[in-house]
């Protein structure tokens, strides 16, 4: 089976609707690791068309504070004010389906977790210490993760911080998630506003904006990271005019 990853959407549908358009007839089912809302101006959009499209969804951060299940006061200025928007913005819908998701779950084999799963809320994987936080704190060979916007993965072949290798989400590359004695950490990055420098939004891009996401082969277990682009032109313009630009 092959398994559309998405992540970090943050109600940018246009950069939802590329991912999906870019992979039609290439995956089997899809899996959600959370942040579906916050930033973007197609909240409610996103939400729906997530709920049409994926098997499994979590709840990122941005999830629980747009129905106030978690305080934002320790969000950035940029994120609390989006967020204070999206809580204006967002149907009565949305807010009962977002409060039935929950930030760490599974498909088939596979752990998934919105952030570390030491703490799927607020904690990143960063570094090879925070992987290994997360490999002592549970029991996984493969675990898939969001929240950092950063395409990534993080291999263990051994039980020290010094067998650990880092990875960042090369387009096409790919890992053996199945091999022998090798336990996973990997994020596919973000659908809706991508971190790393390579593919970060900027003026000059918007009208080939990057969106990263992931396909797994559960079967074979190898994984692949993948990138499309899109125009965001009318997004980002969208987003100025509604002051979360």
């Amino acid at each position: 089976m092959r398994v559309l990853v998405i992540s970090d959407i943050h109600g940018n549908a246009a950069a939802l609707q590329g991912v999906l358009g870019a992979t039609k007839n290439q995956w089997d089912q899809a899996v959600c690791l959370g942040d579906l809302v916050g930033y973007g101006p197609d909240p409610d959009e996103c939400v729906d068309l997530v709920r049409r499209t994926c098997t499994v969804i979590l709840a990122g951060n941005h999830d629980l504070a747009a129905y106030g299940g978690i305080d934002i006061s320790d969000f950035s200025h940029h994120a609390r004010r989006a967020m204070e928007w999206t809580r204006s913005r967002i149907t009565s819908s949305t807010v009962q389906f977002l409060k039935t998701l929950h930030p760490i779950g599974t498909f088939q084999d596979t752990l998934l977790s919105h952030g570390s799963p030491v703490d799927p809320v607020w904690s990143y994987i960063f570094s090879a210490q925070d992987a290994l936080e997360a490999l002592r704190d549970r029991q996984f060979s493969l675990c898939l993760f969001g929240h950092s916007h950063i395409p990534s993965a993080f291999i263990l072949e051994g039980k020290k911080l010094s067998d650990i290798s880092i990875s960042y989400g090369e387009v096409d590359a790919t890992i053996h998630t199945k091999k022998k004695g090798r336990r996973s950490l990997i994020n596919p990055g973000s659908v809706g506003f991508p971190r790393d420098a390579a593919d970060a939004h900027a003026e000059e891009t918007l009208s080939h904006a990057a969106a990263r996401f992931g396909i797994l082969d559960t079967e074979s277990g190898l994984w692949q990271f993948k990138r499309t682009t899109y125009d965001m032109r009318d997004t980002a313009q969208r987003m100025v005019q509604l002051g979360l630009w």
